[in-house]
């Protein structure tokens, strides 16, 4: 039984040394984290080296005064990218007025950057142009 308790407190220590984070800006909505769901509006989330898959969203409120408001959503993203053990990783959106937001959401770029403020490549696409791809392939 103590070898049990011993291996699972290893495991679980092995894991958490090798997770890494990743936090969201502001307006940025992850809806799955490699095809798991996402728990709505989370800032932070702990990742595993290796490929990523998420898919997000732009996803504001604008309150012209406390009666008028706008929601600007965008259609949903499919973010790849590949990441190191124990780092953090940042996925942003600008800061925009409401203008702004609106053309944005059309077609949102998002920006993935380390801590330390290097961007990180990474592949997006829009689920029409993710499904186009996988349909042409033999």
């Amino acid at each position: 039984m103590k070898r049990i308790t011993l291996l699972g407190a290893l495991l679980l220590s092995a894991t958490t040394a090798f997770a890494g984070q990743l936090q969201l800006g502001s307006n940025v909505r992850v809806l799955t984290l490699n095809g798991e769901p996402v728990d709505a509006y989370h800032q932070n989330l702990e990742i595993g080296p290796g490929s990523q898959v998420i898919t997000v969203r732009y996803d504001a409120l604008f309150e012209a005064n406390a009666e008028d408001h706008e929601f600007v959503r965008s259609p949903v993203q499919v973010i790849r990218f590949e990441s190191m053990p124990n780092e953090r990783y940042m996925l942003q959106a600008p800061i925009m007025d409401l203008r702004q937001a609106r053309r944005f959401a059309e077609d949102p770029h998002f920006q993935l950057t380390r801590s330390d403020g290097e961007r990180i490549a990474h592949r997006t696409w829009s689920r029409d142009e993710l499904l186009a791809e996988l349909l042409a392939r033999p």
